[in-house]
């Protein structure tokens, strides 16, 4: 199983879930990322972000300047992952609800991946992003997903 962080740590995420692509998959995967550019809008703006920036992120990729990361934040913000200060659990429960479709299993294993980030917290909310980004990838590697990055 796959899950881009982008959207699993946020929307993803902060994690679509991808189990390896098929046609129609990597179609919806456009889809999502499609709208993922269109939703970043609003932040590119806010954060100061280039067309390259809003593509880094969509595309899965750690963001790496303090735009970058300042970018995932406001995303995050934006979706209720995160309140700028701590990582938020229920917020990252119920994007997963939505994304996972009813699949319970998966949803489970949402619910843990969440449990296990619920401490992390940063004063810097650029620097939040990042710390939210590693600790779902650490989560979902404990738990035997694979995360593209």
């Amino acid at each position: 199983m796959k899950f881009s962080i982008a959207l699993v740590a946020f929307c993803f995420a902060v994690t679509a879930v991808n189990v390896k692509l098929q046609a129609d998959q990597a179609e919806e995967m456009e889809q999502a990322k499609e709208m993922l550019r269109g939703l970043a809008a609003e932040c590119k703006t806010k954060e100061g972000a280039t067309d390259d920036d809003v593509e880094g992120f969509v595309s899965d990729k750690m963001p790496e300047s303090r735009t970058q990361k300042c970018l995932a934040g406001c995303m995050q913000e934006q979706f209720g992952i995160s309140n700028g200060k701590t990582f938020q659990e229920d917020g990252f429960i119920e994007i997963a609800k939505m994304l996972m479709k009813g699949d319970e299993s998966k949803i489970e294993v949402a619910k843990e991946i969440a449990a296990d980030c619920k401490d992390v917290t940063n004063d810097d909310r650029c620097e939040l992003a990042v710390d939210i980004m590693n600790c779902l990838k650490e989560s979902a590697e404990k738990h035997g997903i694979e995360l593209k990055h």
